[in-house]
């Protein structure tokens, strides 16, 4: 087993424990919805979870922001903190999913949970991905809302459109990075907020 096998291996034993306790809050028999957003990928990544897997970074993504929908913040914020160190895939796309909206979160986790304020420690690779022209062109208000994308959605229960939006939102807005994010902010959490509630009452 070379080097980066085995920290992909390190990193699947010490994220395993708390995936298995995020299992340990359901039931056997619970709604569709539940099953679909917190059960299967949570299953999934106590199978594999590797941070060079594009995959396994967007399910991972998608888990810790649905524990923090379903208010399972404290399970959220300690997967987040178990991604401290990783080497994470950084080849991203536009609008690729993944770690930068892992770390969005933990500021937010972080703020609400235990009043810290972690906008101050975001490693140096991740800032540089955050203001990068192409990245900075996307994110904008009021298109972060992710209005757009809702309305043109043909579900009439647009979940992923409002969880993409989260992402952008949360994942981006909560870097404080963004200074015309920052000049709307007060609509930016209401409108998360607003998603929040849709999300967890969705069925």
């Amino acid at each position: 087993m070379n080097k980066l096998q085995q920290e992909i291996k390190s990193f699947h034993e010490n994220i395993k424990p708390t995936l298995e306790k995020v299992l340990e809050q359901y039931e056997q028999r619970t709604p569709q919805n539940i099953y679909n957003n917190i059960i299967k990928p949570c299953k999934r990544l106590i199978q594999k979870c590797s941070f060079k897997s594009v995959s396994d970074i967007m399910r991972l993504c998608s888990l810790v922001y649905w524990l923090y929908i379903y208010d399972h913040k404290e399970l959220a914020l300690e997967i987040c903190e178990y991604t401290h160190g990783v080497d994470f895939e950084i080849e991203y796309q536009m609008m690729c999913i993944g770690y930068p909206d892992i770390y969005g979160l933990e500021i937010r986790l972080a703020r609400e949970l235990l009043g810290e304020n972690r906008k101050g420690n975001i490693p140096s690779k991740l800032l540089d991905y955050y203001l990068l022209k192409r990245v900075k062109k996307h994110i904008r208000f009021p298109q972060i809302l992710g209005e757009e994308e809702i309305t043109a959605s043909r579900s009439p229960f647009p979940n992923i459109e409002l969880l993409h939006a989260l992402y952008n939102m949360i994942g981006k807005g909560e870097t404080g990075l963004y200074i015309d994010l920052n000049k709307n902010w007060d609509k930016i959490e209401n409108t998360i907020i607003e998603y929040i509630n849709y999300l967890k009452n969705a069925s």
